[in-house]
């Protein structure tokens, strides 16, 4: 099976429950500084069941008062069902890597969640003006080494 053969279905994408964490006191000192935005992705897959998991997170952080602060930490939870997910793992030496075009069209679509729960999250916060970043997809990618788990 080509990797281009691919057939993958959404199961549910949610908010991970208890995760998200917003520092209210933070945002009242939090003015007109630039603030950045961090993104985790965890793949957890499930071979017996054909199932990935991905927990996607992201963090708005801002300097002040020369310290680092953590604004905001949010996560999304997608679950997919992928025909032969084993076809589409690929070994390189002791690790094991989702393939390219599988990871980046679970990402897009985690992603793309995540950045309406943030939206919904912070609503009624100086954050409302500051959606989550576009992001390219091939550059987090490799930051995440191609989706290793």
């Amino acid at each position: 099976m080509k990797e281009s053969d691919m057939n993958v279905r959404l199961i549910s994408v949610n908010e991970l429950a208890g995760a998200t964490a917003i520092n209210r006191r933070a945002l009242r000192r939090l003015g007109g500084r630039t603030v950045s935005v961090d993104m985790n992705v965890r793949a957890i897959p499930d071979l017996n069941h054909s199932m990935v998991t991905l927990v996607v997170t992201c963090s708005y952080i801002a300097v002040i008062g020369l310290l680092r602060t953590r604004l905001l930490t949010c996560s999304a939870v997608a679950t997919f069902e992928v025909e032969d997910l084993r076809k589409h793992i690929e070994t390189e030496g002791e690790d094991a890597v989702l393939g390219g075009q599988l990871m980046t069209l679970m990402l897009g679509i985690a992603v793309g969640s995540l950045r309406g729960i943030v939206a919904m999250r912070t609503a009624d916060t100086p954050l409302r003006n500051v959606p989550l970043p576009i992001l390219d997809l091939n550059a987090l990618m490799y930051r995440l080494r191609y989706g290793r788990y």
